[in-house]
C-alpha cells in the first residue's frame, strides 16, 4: 500500500511526486527505499508511457532524451544539432533530480546512422569536458519520432565530490 504525496522542491524549484509507503505494518517496511518521480517542465513531454526520470534514493535513472524542443518537435539540423538539444534536455532533466552533468556516471547514446559518431562525439565533449563517465554507443534500427539521437543517463544526486582518478582503492598490488 502507498499513499502519494509531493516531495519538498529540489535545488532547480521543481516538485517532484513521490509515492510513500505505507508504514503501518513496520516488520515489512525494514529497509525502506524511496523512488521518486522526476520531472522537468522545461523539456517536452514523454512520447510514451515513462517517466522522464526516476531517482531510487540516491541514484537517478533519466530515461532517454531526444533532441526535441518544449513542443516535442525534433529540432533541425541532423545528428550534431539533435544531440546539442538532447543534452541541453538531459540537463535539465538531471537538474530536476538533483544532479548535474557532473554527476553522471553513465550514458547510453543511440544512433540512428553509425556514421554520426564522430559529429556526437564533438558535442558530447563540450558537455562533458572531463571526468567523462563511462559510456556505451550503439547505432540501432529505428528511434522514436525519426530521430537521429537518443542519450540515457544514470546519475549520483546530492552533494557530489569527486576522487581521484586512478587504480580503484581496492586493487590488490
Amino acid at each position: 500500500m502507498s499513499s502519494e504525496g509531493i516531495a519538498p522542491k529540489n535545488k532547480s524549484g521543481v516538485w517532484s511526486k513521490i509515492n510513500v509507503p505505507n508504514t503501518t505494518n513496520s516488520k515489512t517496511n525494514i529497509h525502506k527505499v524511496t523512488k521518486t518521480i522526476v520531472s522537468s517542465p522545461e523539456i517536452y513531454k514523454p512520447v510514451g508511457p515513462y517517466s522522464q526520470a526516476i531517482l531510487a534514493d540516491k541514484t537517478l535513472y533519466v530515461s532517454g532524451v531526444l533532441g526535441m524542443d518544449s513542443e516535442a518537435q525534433l529540432v533541425c539540423g541532423g545528428a550534431e544539432v539533435q544531440t546539442r538539444q538532447a543534452l541541453d534536455n538531459l540537463k535539465h532533466v538531471l537538474e530536476a533530480g538533483g544532479a548535474s552533468l557532473e554527476s553522471v556516471v553513465k550514458t547510453t547514446i543511440l544512433l540512428a546512422n553509425i556514421e554520426d559518431f564522430q559529429s556526437v562525439n564533438q558535442v558530447y565533449a563540450e558537455y562533458f569536458p572531463k571526468d567523462c563517465p563511462a559510456r556505451a554507443t550503439f547505432q540501432v534500427g529505428k528511434l522514436p519520432k525519426d530521430a537521429a539521437v537518443e542519450i540515457e543517463a544514470i546519475a549520483l544526486s546530492g552533494d557530489l565530490v569527486i576522487a581521484e582518478a586512478g587504480p580503484c582503492p581496492c586493487a590488490r598490488t
